[in-house]
């Protein structure tokens, strides 16, 4: 599926998906084939592929046969709420960052994309693909902290069953639960770090990254 945002002053707003060239922002998720290949083909590298780390990021600088300079980054997202085995438990949410577009894979639909970038106010249009990039990292790192938040509630919970339950078979199974939860809060704010200081080396944040998408 696509989503397609079009700036309009300083606010994105949802446009057609027939009029994807001239969008600002695309969200892309689910089985996108025709589309994702066209980018796979043109920069020689497997959107799929990373896609599906569920413990690490990429990033990169590339450039296209016209020598365009772009930026690919990839952030990881932690879905501790679904439960499960650890593979289950992170998601990776893949940027194309372009000078004037900006464009977001990921396997499945994660609501807090769309949700975030409809109707999104933009403090200065002439930076709003660094801006739009930067709102999202800023979600996807409170989000983990609101998680992690939940799960010491829960341990401290767990922490008193311990001092007062005669049956700790059902206590030892939610503390499984919540090892999982940790190592992959863990993995997902480690990686994501690694992304942040390749940026870093880039320059700082909201002035290098429009030198390097510069030609």
């Amino acid at each position: 599926m696509l989503k397609t945002y079009s700036l309009t002053k300083n606010t994105l707003l949802v446009s057609s998906e027939s009029n994807i060239e001239n969008s600002s922002v695309v969200y892309v998720y689910g089985d996108e084939r025709e589309y994702i290949e066209s980018y796979e083909h043109k920069y020689d590298f497997n959107i799929d592929n990373i896609l599906t780390f569920d413990d690490q990021v990429a990033y990169d600088t590339i450039i296209d046969q016209n020598d365009e300079k772009s930026l690919l980054v990839s952030f990881l997202f932690p879905k501790i709420h679904e439960g499960g085995h650890l593979d289950n438990l992170m998601t990776s949410v893949v940027f194309l960052v372009f000078k004037n577009k900006l464009i977001i894979f990921t396997k499945q639909k994660l609501k807090f994309i769309p949700e975030l970038l409809s109707n999104m106010v933009l403090r200065d249009v002439n930076h709003f693909v660094e801006e739009v990039l930067l709102k999202i990292m800023q979600k996807d790192f409170h989000v983990m902290l609101d998680d992690l938040r939940g799960v010491k509630e829960k341990i401290d919970d767990l922490d008193s069953k311990i001092s007062t339950s005669g049956s700790l078979r059902p206590t030892f199974g939610d503390l499984l639960t919540l090892q999982k939860y940790m190592i992959a809060l863990s993995t997902t704010y480690k990686a994501n770090h690694k992304a942040l200081d390749f940026i870093k080396k880039i320059s700082q944040l909201l002035t290098i990254l429009i030198l390097v998408l510069k030609k």
